[in-house]
């Protein structure tokens, strides 16, 4: 059984949140830009860092992307 990835979420404002796929990660960084109090200017939420974990990561994890402008937020993920 391969090992399994969750990816972490770094806020701007120092919250962590966890997600069981890239998908779900970059969804929590969008719910919080579009709940924020200036959504256009979310200074509270990015930029946000990616990062995935898992026993099979040197140190336990790995960067995955930054999201640093809400453009970025709703753009496809990397590959």
């Amino acid at each position: 059984m391969p090992d399994e990835v969750r990816y972490e979420v770094k806020l701007a404002n120092g919250d962590v949140e966890l997600a069981d796929s890239l998908w779900g990660a970059r969804h929590i960084v969008a719910r919080r830009t579009a709940f924020a109090p200036d959504p256009l200017r979310p200074t509270s939420v990015l930029p946000a860092t990616i990062s995935a974990l898992g026993k099979q990561y040197f140190g336990g994890r790995v960067f995955v992307e930054t999201l640093s402008t809400v453009a970025e937020v709703s753009a496809p993920p990397p590959e």
